[in-house]
């Protein structure tokens, strides 16, 4: 007599998916947890604030003309550039103005290097490609520095507004290493006559001069399209700046600053902590008030709940775990919106893709059109949507998972 083994693979096969699915969502929620100090005796998990980051000034910026046109559009620039490089809190403001002058108050408030933020606001950056002049020769000049003097080259007709875009990038240089380069991009209906400007300077120096400071460029003898100026900067957000300052438009007018203050940070402080665990008991509370009226079932409520549970641990275990600095006020945001909006999509199957196109379209309009920390609340939450779509598939095969064993 044979004993038969019944041995059947694919249930054991879904306990272990349910153990690990259990294990990864339990470890999520602990690291999440406020007040979580280790896990490890070497790995600490607690949540990097921006509080201490917060510096804040103000500037006070003359400019040489009092032209209410030039004015707005020298604040618009301004104000473009500070918001690109992501400062979270800036105000521009006409304050003064008499017959050849007007000053402009600028105030931020940021968590970004106040050094780099002044130097966004002090330059022009003013972009004109030089010419150099026939009767100089940088070989057998006395003075070895020649090539950087604004006086021996001519001015031609290209200005920064000739070209569409400035790419600042890595590019692999002679010897075999890497260097950054600002690549100019001319537009498609002056492409042509920029390479024939190239083409009349081969195998000489041109000059491309920022607010009067030359870059020499030596036209190569063999053709290429490619017009990539070295820039010889190896700091990352000193690249960011200056591709913001070559990106962000001409200012017309002089201006200068004629006054900064170092102002007191002023920072929204709210208690993560306790926002944590009163979200925590709101949206308990929020769906036991649901299940107790009887307009959802548990098993409806289930998925939404788990969904919510999941997402909001991911998230706050990739700040921990990545040192992401967050604003602490933003949160309890973030923790409203997709408690709520997975509590939508879920009560609503045949209008999901209506409510998260609507949603991402609101929040592509932000990032377009908004700044400072409407941006910044837009940028975390386009992931977040990402990842609340599959914690709700994922909490759906969980639930089913449970109940089939």
């Amino acid at each position: 007599m044979k004993l038969k083994i019944n041995f059947k693979i694919k249930p054991v096969l879904n306990y272990i998916l349910v153990i690990l699915a259990t294990s990864l969502g339990i470890t999520a929620g602990l690291v999440a947890l406020p007040l979580t100090e280790k896990i490890s005796e070497r790995t600490t998990f607690n949540l990097l604030t921006k509080d201490e980051f917060y510096s804040s000034a103000e500037y006070y910026v003359s400019l040489e003309t009092t032209d209410n046109k030039e004015v707005e559009e020298t604040r618009n620039i301004l104000f473009k550039r500070l918001n690109r490089f992501g400062v979270e809190k800036a105000s521009i403001q006409k304050i003064d103005q008499d017959s050849t002058t007007t000053t402009l108050r600028i105030v931020v408030n940021t968590t970004r290097d106040l050094g780099f933020v002044r130097e966004l606001i002090l330059n022009k950056y003013n972009v004109t490609i030089l010419e150099k002049k026939e009767d100089v020769d940088f070989f057998e000049n006395e003075d070895p520095y020649a090539y950087l003097n604004p006086e021996n080259y001519n001015a031609t007709e290209w200005e920064k507004e000739d070209f569409r875009n400035i790419h600042i990038t890595e590019l692999r240089t002679t010897d075999q290493n890497y260097s950054n380069f600002a690549i100019f991009k001319t537009w498609p209906n002056k492409q042509g006559a920029f390479s024939d400007f190239l083409a009349d300077n081969k195998g000489d120096y041109v000059g491309v001069s920022t607010d009067g400071s030359v870059i020499p460029y030596l036209v190569p003898l063999e053709e290429d399209n490619l017009f990539a100026v070295p820039l010889p900067v190896e700091d990352e957000t000193q690249i960011e700046a200056i591709s913001i300052l070559y990106n962000s438009g001409t200012i017309q007018t002089n201006y200068s600053i004629v006054e900064e203050n170092r102002l007191e940070p002023q920072i929204i402080e709210i208690d993560h902590i306790k926002v944590s665990i009163g979200l925590f008991i709101s949206l308990i509370l929020v769906y036991l008030y649901i299940l107790l009226t009887k307009k959802a079932t548990l098993e409806m409520l289930a998925v939404p709940f788990l969904a919510t549970f999941l997402t909001l641990s991911i998230y706050l275990s990739i700040l921990k775990f990545f040192n992401i600095p967050v604003d602490t006020f933003k949160l309890a945001i973030i923790g409203i919106i997709i408690a709520s909006l997975i509590k939508i999509v879920s009560a609503n199957d045949d209008s999901i893709f209506y409510i998260e196109g609507a949603f991402l379209v609101t929040l592509s309009v932000i990032l377009l059109f908004g700044h400072g920390y409407t941006e910044i609340l837009a940028n975390h939450l386009f992931p977040l949507i990402v990842l609340s779509k599959i914690s709700l598939i994922a909490s759906a095969w969980y639930i089913n998972k449970v109940k089939r064993i």
